[in-house]
């Protein structure tokens, strides 16, 4: 076993400050979005994320189009890191969203009558019922309206009356389009915020967003557990790449909304999530020690809180070790939080 040096990711939407203070060190004076920890011989990737402005309305590719929009690009010469691909690989992205501080995320369509009153409560244009009056089917038709700026001349009307503030079961959703509007003035984006599912995890609670499922991350620190591919489809909401039709395309309108996923109290001390992929498991461990006993490839434990020892390592916050399936049975003990990943199917 071994050490992992985490990757800092520097991107718009990420915190000044919450990376380093994770890790007792001095902040960069950059906006810190993301700690990576991977290896060309783990089957997965762990982030931490830190998110101090919204990044992106966005979905990731199922498989088949995942490997079609990949292929597609690379046979018209575009260099994998050219700022305008939407396909850097060729597979999937499942990923589970497991809050370390309270979390706040946008996340998969509103059932849609509710969807009809929010739009309803706070102006949006009444096309957007009517389409809606035809079921879930129609909501990619919706997405590409609304990111296609079909809604553009509700923007300022919406955004007025959010600010005002509202009473009612919407209040909260109106505060969310205030503040994301000032974040990302007049984006188009602004007028499909409503429609989501808007969830606020307490540390602990998770999300699992399947491929299809559009969401936005708002604030909050959490780690993410994900299969290692990387492609994201954006629609507004970022200073990144935007490619409307390949998301309205990766949309899955029969989708709903991920249940948050919170430890149970008799267990609270270790979790496992339930993630309805092969691709990873993961487990939440708060002042326990466990023994890990069958393997079936290489593990990464990630301290998040107090000291955690993995063997002979000893791990500070914001730090990760990856133990190979060669090495055996080993002994996660720690008196804060941390992380387990594994291969999935254990």
């Amino acid at each position: 076993m071994h050490q992992l040096a985490g990757r800092l990711k520097y991107y718009d939407w990420g915190s000044t400050t919450a990376l380093a203070d994770l890790r007792g060190i001095e902040p960069s004076g950059r906006p810190e979005a993301e700690l990576w920890f991977d290896a060309d011989d783990l089957p997965y990737l762990v982030k931490v994320l830190a998110v101090q402005r919204t990044l992106s309305i966005q979905a990731h590719p199922a498989a088949e189009q995942a490997h079609r929009g990949f292929a597609a690009e690379e046979a018209a010469g575009l260099p994998v890191d050219h700022p305008g691909r939407s396909f850097v690989d060729d597979r999937a992205k499942p990923e589970l969203v497991c809050a370390v501080t309270p979390f706040e995320a946008l996340c998969g369509f509103r059932p849609v009558g509710e969807a009809i009153e929010v739009a309803g409560a706070l102006g949006l244009p009444g096309d957007i019922a009517v389409m809606l009056d035809e079921g879930p089917d129609a909501w990619p038709s919706v997405v590409a309206g609304a990111l296609g700026g079909r809604w553009d001349s509700a923007i300022d009307t919406l955004v007025e009356q959010c600010t005002a503030g509202m009473d009612g079961p919407f209040a909260e959703t109106a505060d969310l389009v205030s503040r994301l509007a000032d974040q990302h003035p007049g984006d188009p984006a602004l007028t499909v915020v409503p429609l989501l599912a808007h969830r606020r995890l307490q540390p602990g609670e998770a999300l699992h967003v399947g491929p299809g499922v559009l969401h936005a991350y708002v604030a909050g620190m959490a780690v993410e557990v994900m299969a290692p591919g990387d492609n994201v489809l954006r629609g507004g909401l970022t200073t990144k790449h935007i490619d409307v039709p390949a998301l309205v395309e990766a949309i899955d309108p029969a989708a709903a909304p991920p249940p948050v996923q919170a430890p149970a109290a008799d267990v609270a001390d270790l979790h496992r999530y339930d993630v309805p992929v092969d691709d990873f498991a993961t487990w939440r461990l708060a002042a326990t020690a466990v023994d890990v006993e069958e393997r079936i490839g290489p593990d990464l434990v990630l301290s998040m809180a107090g000291t955690t020892t993995v063997g002979d390592l000893t791990l500070g916050p914001g730090c990760a070790a990856m133990v190979p399936e060669s090495d055996g049975p080993y002994t996660i003990d720690t008196d804060g939080l941390a992380w387990l990943a594994t291969p999935g199917a254990t």
